[in-house]
C-alpha cells in the first residue's frame, strides 16, 4: 500500500518504473545507508564468511544478521540521524521472506565455468525483486532468459559472466538494475548540489552584513 502511494505507475517507460520502485524500497528499508564494509563486519560477526554456499539460513538467524547490520549502522551514524532499526529489520525481513525462495544455487562449477542451469536459477531469483513491486509483466523470469544474456557463448568462464552483467547496457532482463544505482546517483548529487548553494547563499548573506 504505501509504494502504491507514490504513484510510480504513473510512469510509462517500465525501466525507470521499475527502478523507481526497488530504489523506494531500498531507501524505506535504509539499505542505502549500508556500505561493504559494513555488510563485511555483518558476516564475519555471523560467521557467513565462513558458512559453506549451500548451506541455508532460517528466518530466526536471517533476523539476528539482519540486526547486526542496522545496529552496527545505527553506530556510525550522528546521533541527528539515528534510525528505527526494529522497523527497518522488520521492513526488510518481511520483504525478503516475501521475495526469495529458500532454494539457492552458486552458478559456477569447481573449474571456474558456468552452469547454465544454476544461473537460470540465480536468475530467476534475481528477477522477483521487479516481482515484487509488480513489475513481472516487464521484468519476470521468462525460460528465455539465459540465452539473453548469453546469446553467442556456450562456455562461460568468470571474467565473460561478469563483463555481460556489468556490460553497459545490460541483458534486457536486467537494465533496471543499473538504472537503479544512476537513480541513487543522482540524488546523492543533487543533495550535494542543494547543500552547496545554501552554503554559498549563507555566506553571501554574512559577507554583506559585514
Amino acid at each position: 500500500m504505501e509504494m502504491r502511494a507514490q504513484n510510480f505507475d504513473v510512469i510509462r517507460l517500465s525501466t525507470y518504473r521499475t527502478a523507481c520502485k526497488l530504489r523506494f524500497v531500498q531507501k524505506r528499508c535504509n539499505l542505502h545507508l549500508v556500505d561493504v564494509w559494513n555488510m563485511i563486519e555483518a558476516f564475519r560477526d555471523n560467521g557467513l564468511n565462513t558458512l559453506d554456499h549451500n548451506a541455508e539460513i532460517n528466518v530466526s538467524r536471517l533476523e539476528t544478521i539482519l540486526s547486526s547490520i542496522y545496529f552496527q549502522l545505527n553506530k556510525r551514524l550522528p546521533t541527528t540521524h539515528q534510525i528505527s532499526v526494529e522497523q527497518s529489520i522488520g521492513l526488510l525481513l518481511n520483504f525478503m521472506v516475501a521475495t526469495y525462495d529458500r532454494h539457492f544455487l552458486p552458478d559456477l562449477d569447481s573449474s571456474g565455468v558456468m552452469v547454465f542451469a544454476k544461473f537460470d536459477q540465480f536468475l530467476r531469483e534475481v528477477l522477483k525483486l521487479p516481482t515484487a513491486v509488480f513489475e513481472g509483466p516487464s521484468f519476470g523470469y521468462t525460460e528465455h532468459a539465459v540465452r539473453t544474456c548469453f546469446p553467442q557463448q556456450k562456455k562461460i568462464v568468470l571474467n565473460t559472466f561478469l563483463d555481460v552483467l556489468m556490460a553497459d547496457p545490460p541483458p534486457q532482463c536486467l537494465v533496471w538494475l543499473p538504472l537503479m544505482h544512476r537513480l541513487a546517483n543522482v540524488e546523492n548529487g543533487m543533495s550535494f548540489k542543494i547543500f552547496t548553494n545554501v552554503c554559498v547563499r549563507f555566506s553571501m548573506e554574512v559577507w554583506e552584513r559585514t
